[in-house]
């Protein structure tokens, strides 16, 4: 048994059931609560989550926890075995958790007319809190992380401007194609699929994606094959 240590409002551990669940493996959700992040230094030393346990071997950070899977599961792979196939792979994996994943932080969270739609997500997994109450704390949060990261200091224009190239790149990749990797899907869809999904709770990125009938039959077959 498997055992996911996880925040359910995180697109990284969506990311990491998503893996699972097209793998057909079982696991166990342990929610972490985010107040005693501390107690769980056995299996995240850093206290970044997802983190998984498997048997003896404690694994964090959702790409390490990928190629676990894909090592002790490789009846269904996500990698290609094609070298060049897999390159891409990893480059758009990277693009989902290094890039896309601040912009739907910035819009999803840091920004104060988006937030409030996920303080009662953030506030369920904070026994005793409410959305009101929550809702200051993540939105300064996100705030100071992306300020610290960058992205948080452009101005709300030039970062709606950048989605909706980051949008139009993803269309580009998928073309005419299923996927965005070969003809099967991948750990870049995934990946990707994830922070599409985060980025809709904004307003702006709910709007550019609605226009986009490719992403949403995209989206839907990722969520078919490789199910939440």
């Amino acid at each position: 048994m498997i055992f996911l240590y996880q925040f359910a409002t995180s697109p990284l551990c969506e990311k990491v059931r998503r893996i699972l669940n097209y793998k057909q493996l079982e696991f166990e959700i342990h929610e972490v609560p985010r107040a005693k992040v501390a107690d769980y230094a056995d299996v995240s030393p850093t206290g970044k989550f997802p983190a998984i346990r498997d048997g003896e071997k404690a694994v964090w950070d959702s790409t390490d926890i990928a190629h676990h899977l894909e090592a002790v599961a490789p009846e269904r792979p996500l990698i290609p075995s094609d070298p060049r196939d897999a390159a891409m792979v990893h480059v758009i994996e990277d693009w989902a958790d290094e890039s896309l994943y601040f912009y739907e932080i910035t819009m999803r969270v840091a920004w104060e007319h988006n937030a409030p739609r996920v303080a009662e997500e953030f506030a369920a997994t904070m026994p005793g809190a409410t959305a009101e109450a929550v809702l200051p704390l993540v939105t300064k949060a996100a705030q100071e992380l992306t300020s610290a990261q960058g992205l948080g200091r452009k101005p709300q224009d030039q970062v709606v401007r950048d989605v909706e190239r980051h949008i139009a790149a993803l269309e580009g990749l998928l073309g005419d194609g299923d996927w965005l990797v070969g003809d099967s899907i991948t750990l870049a869809d995934i990946a990707v699929a994830v922070e599409v999904n985060a980025l809709e709770y904004a307003q702006e990125g709910a709007e550019r994606l609605q226009a986009s009938p490719a992403i949403a039959a995209w989206r839907k077959r990722v969520a078919e094959v490789a199910p939440d």
